[in-house]
């Protein structure tokens, strides 16, 4: 435990090498290339576009196979090219929020959170629902489908969605992109709570700067494929941009 009760959580280590071949006739090449911890917490990552943010957490994932290098939490490896492992994207207990939202169109919002925990057995799936449907404030929603509800309520299904499944690991891809700043605000508040709850490593990819510092604990910036600062402490609260 930490001092203020938390369990200490096995921090996410991530030591990769990723070549990417440029599209079109001007584009060049890609390297990422980084070496990086991460501890519990929100993690910032900021940076122009092509910084190589979101080639990142695709390695993380396991979208993406680095080319040389080790991911792991903890004493646990998800990817280690020395040794030859490779740890399936279902297999690695890890959620993922992308920009695109992809819920699914014909089922309710309760079935679209209840999809990645449907081998639970059905007192503690359902108890686990209702929980995040209520963290989340979209419990009167749970009958309805994507396309009966709005853009920002959509947005907490499917965070909801990916944190039904108690990740050990949260990678956040500009997920509030195109959202008011009230809309924001909102979510950025749920966001604290679960992350006070859950104390895990949680990386978060934004070009906003008041996102940045109402929601991060450390940043890191990034460009060209590689780290160029890292901020171990950021200023989160309500005064910070919302």
């Amino acid at each position: 435990m930490d001092a203020v009760g938390h369990e200490i959580t096995a921090p996410l280590l991530v030591r990769v090498r990723k070549s990417r071949g440029g599209a079109g006739a001007h584009r060049q090449p890609f390297v990422l290339d980084v070496s990086l911890e991460f501890p519990a917490g929100i993690t910032i990552l900021f940076g122009p576009s092509g910084a190589g943010k979101s080639t990142l957490l695709d390695c993380i994932a396991g979208l993406l196979r680095p080319d040389t290098g080790s991911i792991s939490v903890g004493k646990e490896s998800l990817f280690d090219s020395a040794a030859a492992v490779d740890i399936p994207v279902h297999q690695r207990r890890i959620g993922y929020v992308f920009q695109s939202l992809a819920l699914f169109p014909h089922l309710t919002v309760e079935e679209n959170i209840g999809y990645g925990i449907a081998d639970l057995p059905a007192a503690g799936k359902q108890q686990r629902i209702d929980e995040i449907l209520s963290a989340f404030r979209v419990a009167e929603l749970r009958r309805r489908k994507p396309s009966e509800i709005s853009g920002g309520e959509a947005q907490r299904v499917e965070l909801a969605r990916s944190l039904v499944t108690d990740p050990r690991v949260l990678l956040l891809d500009e997920p509030m992109t195109g959202l008011d700043d009230d809309l924001k605000a909102h979510i950025i508040e749920d966001l604290r709570a679960w992350r006070t709850a859950r104390n895990i490593p949680i990386l978060y990819v934004t070009h906003s700067k008041s996102e940045a510092r109402a929601l991060g604990d450390h940043c890191v910036h990034m460009h060209s494929g590689t780290t160029v600062l890292e901020t171990p402490q950021l200023s989160p609260g309500p005064s910070a941009g919302f």
